[in-house]
């Protein structure tokens, strides 16, 4: 561990998700932690921050660990921690892990997850941000319960013990690190053989969101187009390797034609 190195820890998901916890756990062991998550969960907020109305913080402790809860957003997590909460500045942001993985333009954009990272690349830090595949039927249960079986939560928290280092290992190492987010999704199914391969951002979009019932409207999102290109992040996860993709918001409409 690496007690001069201080790891700013937020998720989309809220305190109780279990991979949140195993996350806490794989990044303890690697620096000192300071954990600010949003109060409820708040997926596919994207970077949105909350511009009217107040926002309360409160001191929490999740299992032994301290940490600090927000009643918002997570890119409102990530600006409150960095200028307000903290006595000195994160040297690195990590978002997740992230229940459900989080490929494709269309997803990325919409992610509370990887929208944490893009406010911490604007206070010029760089960031990381995990993400989950899961199975259908393991993803179910977690919409349904907010619980997975017993069984899928020890596989998870084995298969995030061992690839958690890797990437760090791969990615973090130096101390030169520029201010961009390091999109990782880690497949459902690892082996102790399991790559790291770097990926595009796949060009996958989805249809409708909504569906109706009475005067009222749920997220409840019909398909996806998926860009099933062998070179896209989608597609490694696919084949049971780890997805990586650097975005640097700095290039963004940067081309001049």
């Amino acid at each position: 561990m690496d007690k001069n190195l201080t790891i700013l820890l937020t998720n989309d998901d809220s305190h109780d998700s279990p991979l949140f916890h195993h996350t806490i756990t794989a990044l303890a062991r690697i620096g000192n932690v300071e954990i600010v998550v949003p109060a409820a969960e708040q997926s596919w907020k994207g970077k949105a921050m909350t511009r009217v109305g107040p926002l309360y913080v409160d001191r929490i402790d999740l299992h032994g660990t301290p940490a600090w809860s927000v009643t918002g957003t997570p890119a409102d997590c990530v600006n409150i921690a960095i200028h307000n909460l903290l006595t000195e500045r994160p040297d690195i942001v990590v978002s997740g892990t992230n229940i459900g993985k989080n490929v494709g333009t269309g997803f990325i954009f919409s992610s509370g997850t990887v929208g944490a990272c893009f406010e911490a690349n604007i206070a010029g830090l760089p960031a990381l941000a995990l993400s989950q595949e899961l199975a259908p039927a393991q993803f179910q249960q977690w919409m349904e319960k907010r619980s997975f079986l017993p069984q899928t939560a020890a596989e998870l928290s084995l298969g995030l013990e061992r690839m958690i280092p890797l990437v760090w290992r791969e990615y973090y190492s130096r101390t030169d690190l520029p201010p961009t987010t390091w999109n990782i999704n880690f497949p459902a199914v690892s082996d102790d053989d399991v790559r790291i391969v770097n990926a595009r951002i796949g060009h996958t979009f989805y249809d409708r969101c909504f569906t109706q019932t009475g005067d009222q409207f749920h997220h409840n999102m019909s398909m996806a187009r998926v860009d099933q290109s062998p070179d896209t992040d989608d597609c490694v996860v696919c084949a049971g390797n780890i997805s990586a993709t650097e975005i640097d918001i700095r290039v963004l409409g940067q081309g001049l034609g």
